[in-house]
């Protein structure tokens, strides 16, 4: 096989190259970080994140569109297709930073207590049909009389509802508060808390700062907010695999859990 492998003529475009395959001199002898490190630095972070979970969906928003706007980052030497999707992100970002803001400044910095399915569509509850007419077996006809007024109270009321909901489908106001509640369900605060703070501190969090880890990478090019959010997919993948992932660090020689795999990082302690 190595034969037929040295043989081949060179195809052309691009070739095999030892930059991702190797680690750097710096990285090697540094000190892993211990799996009980590791594990409560994780509990620091979901803590926080559960803390940002209280935020409005706008601030949601705007975090992503912040992300939008780093995620494939600066390199004036990136290949044409890099630049263009740049661009096109960028524009995304600066799109989704304006929906944000405008709903933010109509509602409220925290969410709702509870769970609202009316958040991922940016519709108000019905006040008409939370309205009850209850009617008794027995009841004479001047109740009758009475309860057949309000039920026609409440069809048009239900119908004003209705005549409401569909002219304000077609606003920006209502069309930005959709698009940061779904926000709020396809990406989360997980994402932009591990993708935005390990790739702007320097491979840190919250709970790796306090524990004093750091994610590296093990070629030792510095860590960028795109290896933040590919080493983030990991989390997803690690979940996907029963959590067997995870444990991957009580084994792996380099303590490589499968986000570390995924984004070609180890943790180490920091000093």
């Amino acid at each position: 096989m190595a034969a037929d492998l040295v043989s081949t003529p060179l195809a052309r475009g691009r070739k095999v190259t030892a930059e991702t395959l190797t680690v750097a001199p710096a990285v090697l002898g540094q000190p892993l970080a211990e799996p009980w490190r590791r594990l409560a630095a994780m509990l620091v972070d979901l803590a926080a994140i559960g803390v940002l979970s209280f935020l409005s969906r706008p601030f949601l928003g705007l975090g992503t569109g912040l992300l939008l706007l780093v995620l494939l980052g600066n390199a004036p030497a990136a290949p044409v297709a890099l630049r263009t999707f740049r661009w096109i992100a960028r524009g995304l970002g600066l799109v989704v930073l304006l929906l944000a803001a405008l709903a933010l400044g109509h509602g409220s910095f925290l969410r709702a207590p509870q769970l609202k399915l009316d958040a991922l569509t940016g519709r108000a509850p019905s006040a008409a049909m939370a309205q009850t007419v209850p009617v008794s077996p027995q009841a004479s006809w001047a109740e009758l009389r009475t309860a057949s007024g309000r039920l026609q109270e409440q069809v048009d009321q239900l119908k004003d509802e209705l005549r409401a909901r569909e002219a304000a489908g077609a606003s920006w106001l209502n069309q930005a508060r959709a698009f940061t509640g779904a926000l709020g369900v396809t990406f989360g605060w997980s994402g932009l808390y591990f993708t935005l703070l390990v790739g702007g501190w320097n491979g840190r969090t919250l709970g790796k700062l306090l524990l004093g880890t750091r994610v590296v990478r093990i070629n030792g090019a510095p860590l960028t907010f795109f290896d933040a959010f590919i080493r983030n997919g990991g989390y997803v993948a690690g979940l996907a695999m029963g959590l067997i992932g995870f444990l991957k660090l009580l084994w792996e020689p380099n303590r490589q859990t499968v986000e570390d795999r995924i984004a070609g990082t180890v943790v180490i302690r920091s000093a």
